[in-house]
């Protein structure tokens, strides 16, 4: 089932908790199930940013940094090192079906009060301040 752009309030979230919380906190409020949508744009490895890395081989430097550490102790562990500090990025999204003006409003309070951002103030943010597509500076 397609809402109509007009007829709903989308969200994106940083966190997963922050989400989930204001998915309950809208059903407490009186809306139905089936118009809060909670869903994660990414795949089932989560959304993650710099979690590779590119050209990462075995080098002399590296295999004498190893032996070094080998002999006189040291972090071994190469794994932990290109990955142990990967970043998690927004990309839950909330999408909350509005019949009324004042149900766009109280699901616009109920989110914000949960962190959730505006999906066109997160794209201007991306797009270096200015709308995507447009060219124009972002309000």
């Amino acid at each position: 089932m397609s809402i109509p752009r007009s007829a709903t309030l989308i969200r994106i979230f940083d966190h997963f908790t922050d989400a989930e919380r204001a998915r309950g906190a809208l059903l407490a409020d009186g809306f139905a199930a089936h118009a809060v949508q909670l869903d994660m744009g990414d795949d089932e490895a989560g959304p993650v940013q710099g979690n590779f890395t590119v050209g990462n081989r075995d080098t002399f430097t590296g295999r004498f940094e190893r032996a070094i550490n080998a002999v006189f102790g040291g972090d071994n562990h190469v794994y932990r090192r290109n990955y142990g500090t990967t970043a998690f990025r927004g990309m839950f999204r909330l999408i909350v079906a509005v019949g009324t003006a004042q149900e766009r409003e109280r699901a616009h309070a109920i989110v914000q009060a949960c962190n959730g951002c505006d999906i066109e103030q997160r794209t201007a943010s991306h797009a270096g301040g200015q709308r995507a597509g447009t060219g124009v500076q972002a309000p």
